[in-house]
């Protein structure tokens, strides 16, 4: 067997050290720097240099590049056909999915948190903007870029949105259904976070605004009283709070909440006295209680 020369393997490193450069000033040919810093790696670590980390990491951020690319065509997509339409799970469905999506972003390891982050971009992401604030401050980065990567592009949308209500707001006041869809949108934005005080409270005004009108033009919509006695109280308007309160009681005699309502009022207002005239109205009221509503009922009455 014919046995190599010291000057045949200086001739297979120079064809290597060619056949590198080639190769890198190809491959990066805009970054003429970073080639030659490649190729002197290359050259100082024949063929074991190419598993060194400078060699994968370039890789790596295609790939995630592609990944935030894939991500913000999930975020783009709009296909609620209805222009008003704000949401479309129950209050029950989001509890159910919210939960184990937080505990997805504690417990699972990195790459299930970040295809959980994916899996819930895929739907409508404004009905998770709790967790997404959860997971903004997630110590893995590339879960956190997701997050705030959708809070930003769910907060253009709703930006975006509230001009359009604003402007149709002042023709459309009796429309319910687009009073509706226009409180959702103010109490979407503004579960958002990252909000400042001033604009909070305005939102708040502008909120209390629509709902009264909704009230009006839909006297029956339980939904709209329930949230005006709410942001009444947000805002300290207690006489307002008290008013919507009345008139919830009025309309809706038959729901526990309208009596929680004038109960969680005058416990606000510091008011012993109206309080447990609530509560005893509730008590001896025909509505069958939820096991919440009972839970509150002993509470109150133990301690009374």
């Amino acid at each position: 067997m014919k046995e190599w020369n010291p000057s045949m393997y200086k001739l297979l490193y120079l064809l290597y050290i060619a056949a590198s450069a080639c190769y890198f000033f190809l491959r990066f040919r805009r970054s003429m720097p970073e080639a030659a810093v490649r190729l002197a790696f290359a050259a100082a670590f024949p063929l074991i240099g190419f598993l060194l980390p400078l060699f994968w990491r370039q890789r790596r951020r295609f790939d995630e590049s592609g990944r935030i690319q894939t991500l913000e065509t999930y975020l783009r997509q709009d296909e609620q056909v209805d222009p008003f339409k704000v949401s479309h799970l129950s209050e029950a469905e989001k509890e159910l999915n919210i939960v184990p999506l937080e505990e997805a972003l504690l417990v699972n390891d990195l790459t299930s948190r970040r295809r959980t982050m994916i899996n819930l971009l895929k739907q409508d992401a404004t009905e998770y903007l709790e967790v997404l604030r959860m997971a903004v401050s997630n110590e893995d980065t590339e879960t956190s870029h997701y997050a705030v990567s959708a809070v930003v592009e769910i907060k253009r949308k709703l930006n975006h949105s509230l001009q359009e209500f604003s402007v149709r707001y002042e023709t459309s006041r009796d429309d319910a259904h687009f009073l509706a869809s226009y409180a959702g949108v103010l109490q979407n934005y503004m579960r958002s976070g990252f909000l400042d005080g001033s604009t909070l409270l305005q939102l708040k005004h502008s909120l209390a605004e629509v709902l009264r009108h909704w009230m009006d033009a839909d006297p029956g919509s339980f939904e709209a009283h329930e949230q005006k006695v709410k942001i009444e109280l947000e805002l300290g308007n207690y006489i307002s709070a008290e008013q919507a309160a009345v008139l919830m009681m009025e309309r809706f005699p038959h729901r526990e909440e309208s009596y929680l309502a004038q109960m969680n009022l005058y416990f606000a207002l510091r008011s012993p006295q109206r309080f447990n005239q609530a509560l005893q109205a509730l008590k001896q009221s025909p509505v069958r209680l939820s096991n919440d509503a009972l839970k509150l009922v002993r509470f109150w009455s133990e301690g009374a």
